[in-house]
């Protein structure tokens, strides 16, 4: 079993793009791709992450610091203090995940029983014809842990707003639908059924089931309810600090009640491309170190572990004793209140250290996102 990891904490993009739309499109509109993962077998369940991105003004959320350039005045996410923290030292980075993403369009009509219950968000290299796509799904719960471990039924939107070129709207052997007077096409596959239609000549929107039977006629009438949507949504979960050279990808949040959200962040580290392949073209780039920070009502990681603590908080260091895992670091805080962080890192030279600092300065809400319960 290979020990490259990036198929685990990417696990999300890979994830959808396999259970909705076509693997060559919608793969190509989600950074980092990743292979089919086992990650079950190797990371037990990393999750995905936080809903941020970009708009031209960031907006303050009232989060916890666990250490930044002032020390944290509180211990537990309950009682952080309810201003914005001090601006994080010179040394962090925060490239990659904006601090908001704007929504661009949401359905106005849902099947009964489904609710909007995750968000996640991916940004996208210079160049990329798909460029970063921002999920939406409708579910009816998906409890406390990994919102891609549920089997029950979703639909899911995804809204792409820059895309260029081969990311435009195709039909890929769909049946010419309209959509509001947009041009569109409608897909049965095998039992997954979607719709894509375009906008304009950068947005493409597509509306997928996921382990859900529902007729052409209700999947045209939510494609059709779609309008604009004016909001943004703020990350509960922000990395203010990474090693050099890293960056964060990807980020998922989910919840059925504003006790229980989850939020995570991926980010990774990618080695430039150097030489040529065996056929003389030159050699990708590809990912050298990876990481996944959750912040969630419980952990995944193993029990027990070396105790630390880590800004104040408890904190513990497990290890997993199988041959793949070995060169996994675990860092499990506990925050107060019900809520943990689980670091897990590989690759690139990250240390235990490292994880410690980027815990120290992670901003956190101490409120769940508005749209969540």
């Amino acid at each position: 079993m290979t020990r490259d990891i990036e198929d685990l904490i990417r696990s999300a993009q890979e994830i959808q793009a396999d259970r909705a739309l076509p693997a060559d499109r919608i793969r190509a509109a989600l950074p980092q791709r990743a292979a089919t993962v086992r990650r079950r077998q190797r990371f037990g369940m990393l999750g995905a992450a936080v809903a941020a991105a970009a708009v031209a003004a960031a907006v303050a959320v009232p989060a916890l610091v666990l250490r930044g350039p002032e020390p944290a005045t509180t211990s537990t996410v309950a009682a952080a203090p309810s201003t914005a923290p001090a601006d994080p030292s010179p040394s962090a980075t925060t490239a990659g995940l904006p601090a908001q993403v704007a929504l661009g369009y949401k359905p106005t009509w849902a099947p009964p029983g489904l609710s909007e219950h995750i968000r996640q968000y991916g940004t996208a290299e210079a160049g990329d014809p798909f460029g970063p796509t921002l999920m939406r799904f409708w579910t009816k719960q998906v409890g406390t842990g990994d919102p891609q471990s549920a089997d029950g039924p979703q639909l899911l939107l995804y809204v792409r707003t820059q895309v260029s070129g081969e990311g435009r709207l195709a039909p890929d052997g769909g049946k010419k639908v309209d959509v509001n007077g947009a041009p569109g096409y409608y897909h049965d596959d095998g039992g997954k059924s979607y719709v894509d239609w375009a906008i304009n000549e950068h947005t493409v929107l597509s509306l997928a089931t996921v382990h859900y039977d529902l007729g052409k006629a209700d999947l045209l009438r939510m494609a059709r309810s779609v309008r604009p949507d004016p909001g943004v949504t703020a990350t509960p979960l922000t990395l203010r600090w990474l090693p050099e050279g890293w960056s964060s990808n990807f980020v998922t949040v989910s919840g059925d009640t504003e006790q229980t959200w989850r939020a995570s962040v991926l980010a990774g580290k990618v080695v430039p491309a150097t030489g040529h392949d065996k056929n003389g073209k030159d050699k990708k780039a590809g990912a050298d170190g990876q990481l996944s920070v959750t912040v969630g009502s419980g952990t995944d990681a193993p029990d027990g572990g070396e105790k630390l603590t880590v800004g104040g908080h408890p904190a513990r260091h497990p290890k997993r004793s199988e041959p793949f895992a070995q060169s996994m670091l675990y860092l499990v805080v506990d925050l107060g209140g019900g809520r943990q962080m689980t670091l897990i890192g590989e690759g690139a030279g990250i240390t235990l250290d490292d994880l410690t600092k980027i815990a120290e300065q992670a901003e956190i809400s101490k409120s769940a996102p508005d749209w969540i319960g």
